[in-house]
């Protein structure tokens, strides 16, 4: 069994100050900021909190939260309530330095587990989940040198779930499910450039999951799309030039062509990239969009109301989220919205915690180990 309790920020006086002192002001050049969000809700994690997944994990129809600790190899589990708030946290130990981790069934029996990137280790580690509600270590798989992103798929279309694993320096290797918490060595692919963060989807629309990643080598100013063959295999990969230097890449049918396209983000660039999905085996990179000092994680959806794509944006140098305002072509209006949050912000997710129709989000602060809760207002910008 792998639950030990964790504390959460119990000083009612501490609760306060970090919570007011988040959303105390905010704004942009010539922009004031709407109220979007109420006061946030705060909990503490682990040791250099690297990785947020919000998932339903006890399966009551609540997205509860997990965060990787690398300073602390551990994974936090934040139950959720259904209000917005949650649970004391329960920690499971892990591996060294667990940079990242996905979600899934990789044992077929409708419980979500958990695949952990152990940074430290060079192997995988999968924890499945119980119907008591904790969690089993199963295995480690050893995967390479420095393990970084960790995503997954049914990249052979057998129905059990597969793994790719970007290691830090050239590779991107590919797990073969096998369906009952293990898996084999698929193919091992060349990646130079620095992988770093993945995003998984059908994006030529042949039925068959590819795989899009970014690349954040100093030099580097491109993607890389890794076309799906459907038996656990991928094409030559297609580089796609933009994104310079990407730390984070997700993907959002950001022009509502019903093809999803991808967003990068630059930290140590302060850019923020879409490249636009034509269907057809290639993407199109459209003028960089401003943003603050060091984006990272990127959270897209409906902020303001208006049914158009809007991002959410965690900026790392500039203790700040921003909201960009979507223009439903691709293209983002400036001046966007700023909220500070506290020095560091880092990893960040968007999902309905209280369960009102609206995308709120978990961020990472990364200095004072700190889980963020924000909720979402009913209002919007004038």
């Amino acid at each position: 069994m792998l639950r030990i309790h964790t504390v959460q920020i119990t000083s009612l006086k501490k609760f306060l100050i970090c919570s007011i002192s988040l959303f105390v002001s905010s704004c942009v050049p010539s922009e004031p900021a709407p109220e979007l969000f109420s006061l946030p809700t705060v909990y503490k994690v682990g040791k250099k909190p690297d990785e947020i997944k919000a998932r339903d994990m006890n399966l009551d129809g609540f997205p509860d939260i997990l965060v990787s600790n690398a300073g602390s190899d551990t994974l936090s589990y934040f139950e959720a309530i259904g209000d917005g708030t949650f649970k004391t946290a329960f920690t499971m130990n892990t591996g060294r330095e667990p940079l990242a981790f996905e979600v899934g069934d990789f044992n077929g029996d409708n419980i979500p587990d958990i695949a952990v990137s152990n940074y430290g280790d060079g192997n995988i580690s999968i924890i499945l989940g119980q119907k008591d509600g904790v969690f089993k270590q199963k295995i480690n798989i050893k995967v390479g040198r420095l393990p970084i992103a960790v995503s997954v798929g049914d990249f052979n279309n057998d129905a059990k779930l597969d793994l790719a694993v970007t290691l830090r320096f050239d590779k991107l290797v590919i797990l073969l499910g096998i369906g009952n918490g293990n898996f084999k060595m698929g193919e091992v692919y060349k990646a130079s450039g620095t992988p770093a963060y993945m995003t998984i989807g059908d994006f030529n629309n042949d039925k068959n999951l590819d795989i899009a990643a970014a690349f954040n080598g100093v030099q580097v100013n491109f993607i890389r799309i890794f076309y799906g063959n459907g038996d656990g295999t991928f094409k030559i990969p297609m580089k796609i030039l933009g994104g310079k230097q990407s730390a984070f890449i997700t993907q959002y049918d950001f022009n509502n062509d019903s093809k999803n396209d991808l967003v990068t983000s630059s930290s140590m660039n302060d850019v923020i990239k879409i490249f636009i999905n034509n269907g057809k085996n290639g993407f199109t990179s459209i003028t960089d969009t401003a943003a603050e000092k060091g984006p990272e994680y990127i959270v897209p959806g409906d902020f303001t109301g208006d049914n158009i794509p809007d991002l959410a944006v965690a900026n790392r140098r500039d203790a700040s989220i921003s909201i960009l305002q979507g223009r439903g072509d691709g293209t983002f209006i400036f001046p966007h919205f700023n909220y500070p949050v506290g020095a560091n912000a880092k990893a960040m997710v968007g999902e309905d915690f209280n369960d009102d129709g609206l995308t709120d989000l978990a961020l990472l602060i990364y200095d004072k180990q700190m889980l963020v809760i924000i909720l979402r207002k009913n209002s919007s910008p004038n």
